[in-house]
Order: C-alpha cells, then sequence, then structure tokens
C-alpha cells in the first residue's frame, strides 16, 4: 500500500510524494496505482474542468482505494484528527463525474455540471463499488441528470452521513443494475437545489436494490415520491427502516407488476412514533391503522395499532398481497397448536377462506430445521370456498369481524412465522398482529 498526495494549489514536481510535490487533479493521482493506495486529498483543494471527470480507481471491492480530505497543514502522514469535509471537485457546462473501480471516499464534495442540460454522477464499470462518508454529491446542471449508476452491472452505491443535491425536479437517484444504501443522514437534502418528483427511479430492465436506514428525507414533500412504480422495469427491492419523512409524501404506489418493485418500510413517519410501517406490493399496500383497532391487541406500548390491508385488481388466489410475518415464540412440542388472529372488514359477512387466510411457518420436523407449512385456505385450486370463523372482541371501527386460525404440530421449540394474505380485489381487511397461541 502505497500514499500519495492531492492538492490544486501545489507547485512542485506532481509526483504525489509530499504535499509540496501533490497532484493537482485526484485523476492523475489515480492513475497507474494499486489496489488499497490511499490518496490524501487537501482540505482546500478546488478543483474544476469543463470535460467529463472520469475518476478510475484501481481498487477493487475487496480491496479499494481511500480517498480521504485531510487538513494539509496537519501531521504527515494525516492523523484522524487531521480529517476534514471541505474538497471539492467540479465540472462546468453540461458535463458528468464518472465513478469507476472500487473505492471508499471520505469528505469530499462533488458537484456536476452547472449548464442547462444533462450532468450525472454515475457509477459505470461491473463491480464497482463506491463507498462515500461524510460527503456530497451534487448536480449542478438545471436540465436532466441523476445520481447512482448505469452501464454496467452489479454496482454499488453506498452513502453513509453523505448529502445530496439536485438541480431539477426531473433529476434523482438512478438504480440501474446494482446496489444503493444510504445510512444515518440528517438533512439528507442540501439547500438551494430542486427536490425531485421522484427519489428513486429504475431504469433497465435488470434487477437491484436501496436500502435507506436512518436517512432524514423530510425536505420531499407534498406531490413527491420516494419509490418509482410507474416505468416498466424492475425487479427491485426498496427498504427503508428508522428513516423521517414528511408527511405528505408519496413512499410508493402499487407496483405495476407481481416481479416489478417491492417496498418494504419499518418505523419511518413524520412525528415522534415507533410503530409506522407500509408495504407496497403488485396484489396490494399495508400501512399502520391507530384507529380501527382491536381493545387489547397488538401495541407498541402505549398506541393500539392494527394493520390496513388494501388489495387492488391485481389480488389472485394464486398472487395474494402478503403480509410482513408475526413473528411468536412457541415452547410447545409434539402437540398441537392453534394460532389465531383476529380481523375485521366491512364486507357484511365474513370473508371466505379464498379471500383472505393466514400461513403458518413453523419446525415441524425433529430431526431437522425444515420448514412445515399450513393454512386455513381453501384447499385446493378446485376446492369451494368457504366462510372463515366469526372473530371477537372490540373494535374501534368498520363491521364484520372474522379470524384467522390454523392448527400446527411442533416437533422443535421456536419461532412461528403467520403470513396473512389476502386475494379478494379491491378490498380492505383490518388485521391485528398480535398472534394468539392456545
Amino acid at each position: 500500500m502505497a500514499a500519495y498526495y492531492v492538492r490544486s494549489g501545489a507547485a512542485g514536481a506532481g509526483t504525489g510524494a509530499d504535499w509540496a510535490n501533490a497532484y493537482t487533479t485526484l485523476a492523475a493521482a489515480l492513475s497507474g496505482k494499486a489496489a488499497g493506495d490511499v490518496f490524501y486529498v487537501s482540505e482546500d483543494h478546488a478543483e474544476s474542468q469543463a470535460s467529463t471527470l472520469t475518476l478510475t480507481s484501481p481498487g477493487t471491492a475487496a480491496n479499494p482505494c481511500k480517498i480521504l480530505c485531510v487538513n494539509h497543514l496537519g501531521t504527515v502522514p494525516p492523523v484522524s484528527a487531521d480529517l476534514r469535509t471541505t474538497a471539492t471537485m467540479t465540472t462546468t457546462g453540461n458535463v458528468s463525474i464518472i465513478f469507476a473501480g472500487s473505492a471508499y471516499c471520505r469528505g469530499l464534495i462533488f458537484s456536476a455540471g452547472n449548464g442547462a442540460g444533462t450532468s450525472n454522477l454515475h457509477i459505470t464499470s461491473s463491480d464497482s463499488m463506491w463507498v462515500f462518508e461524510k460527503s456530497s454529491l451534487r448536480i449542478g446542471s438545471t436540465g436532466g441528470g441523476t445520481v447512482g449508476m448505469s452501464t454496467g452491472i452489479t454496482m454499488m452505491l453506498r452513502l453513509i452521513d453523505t448529502t445530496v443535491r439536485f438541480g431539477n425536479v426531473a433529476q434523482g437517484f438512478s438504480v440501474f443494475a446494482g446496489t444503493i444504501q444510504w445510512h444515518n443522514t440528517a438533512n439528507a437534502i442540501v439547500a438551494g437545489g430542486s427536490i425531485p418528483t421522484t427519489m428513486f427511479k429504475f431504469t433497465s430492465s435488470r434487477s437491484g436494490s436501496v436500502e435507506l436506514r436512518g436517512v432524514d428525507l423530510s425536505a420531499v414533500g407534498v406531490g413527491k415520491t420516494i419509490f418509482d412504480n410507474a416505468a416498466s422495469n424492475g425487479p427491485y427491492a426498496c427498504t427503508m427502516i428508522d428513516c423521517k419523512i414528511d408527511a405528505a409524501v408519496t413512499i410508493s404506489g402499487n407496483p405495476f407488476a407481481p416481479s416489478a418493485t417491492f417496498v418494504d418500510v419499518w418505523r419511518v413517519g413524520a412525528s415522534g412514533v415507533n410503530y409506522a410501517q407500509a408495504r407496497y406490493r403488485y396484489a396490494g399496500n399495508l400501512v399502520q391503522e391507530t384507529t380501527i383497532v382491536r381493545t387489547g391487541g397488538a401495541s407498541d406500548g402505549t398506541t393500539p395499532i392494527s394493520w390496513k390491508i388494501t388489495t387492488t385488481a391485481g389480488a389472485t388466489w394464486f398472487e395474494p398481497f402478503e403480509c410482513p410475518p408475526i413473528a411468536i415464540w412457541n415452547d410447545t412440542t409434539g402437540s398441537a397448536v392453534t394460532a389465531t388472529i383476529e380481523g375485521i372488514w366491512g364486507g357484511g359477512a365474513v370473508p371466505n377462506d379464498d379471500e383472505i387466510w393466514v400461513e403458518a411457518e413453523y419446525l415441524g420436523d425433529a430431526s431437522s430445521p425444515m420448514a412445515t407449512f399450513v393454512n386455513d385456505s381453501k384447499a385446493n385450486v378446485l376446492a369451494a370456498a368457504a366462510g372463515q370463523d366469526a372473530g371477537s372482541g372490540t373494535w374501534g371501527g368498520s363491521t364484520t369481524k372474522f379470524k384467522l386460525a390454523v392448527i400446527l404440530t411442533p416437533q422443535q421449540k421456536g419461532w412461528v412465522l403467520l403470513r396473512v394474505k389476502a386475494a379478494k380485489v379491491s378490498s380492505t381487511f383490518y388485521v391485528d398482529p398480535k398472534v394468539t397461541l392456545s
């Protein structure tokens, strides 16, 4: 591993050997180097060019290069106290910044373009991984453009405490054929730019994923959508966990096809609650409910909750909307156990067992962890449907109570996973995600 120095104001030999002889551009510093090399970029580095800026790291995913903004007046070689966040790399006109290879980059601000056309910040080479920490990725052009990836496959863009800014509402993130992870970022959208109409765009028929954890997207408000669901692309798996959003933002719509975008949301909201969640699928969606709830049912310790399931016209018995699993620990072995979930809806009569049912996954084999499945739906595709049993308890709304119950015989102690499935088209059900074992 070798170390090199980069400072736009250096006037020496340009060998990168020290600050006096530093490279004046990062692209030149990266050229001809080896995986794992370290590049120290001065805190007053201000690099700008009017042509495409391509940064090709010689690093690999297993041995990425490190690009670190540091105080050039500090310790040599730099130590933790010398880390800074002020170096800038800019292109002017309608010009992009391209990333290739694999690198960890800390404390740099990348600004692509300042014209009226299209500028991008893209990873473009297959099997590349760029990790940005305490950095900022910005598009200054006011036309098109995206932050993310294009052209290659199996690419990774990871943002840690890293902000973004866009120059037009048509911009946003591009998830081409890889993974975007964005973690631990307060005030994630830099003020002074435009808020994209759609934050994450899915732009190929390949697969990819987005994971947001601890990201403040509250600047993305009314009239905006976080995850694209309109384009005929995918499949893409999207997860938001422990994030802050505006109360008026649309997280996602229902995907256009069964194998398109999957969106799961946990503890995400605009106010100080810890129970907000949602799921978006082709066959329907799920959100938390705090009014039509069952007395004595599920709660976060203070607020009673239920799950509101709304199916689409695409729901079928073969491809129902499937709720997240409800886990409950079971200590019984060798004897039958009944797992029950209560629900309510406005259908006037209890729903049939091909309209909503529960499936249990449990340890039914004493000699292996091979799962056993049982459900209370109709027996097969040709079987006649029957009504579910009437439910019990007091609910805060709707009309017709029902219950979903399955009998299982565990052979080992362990978690039982229950998944409610709904197949009646264009219908609304409320279920209490508190399981009773008896």
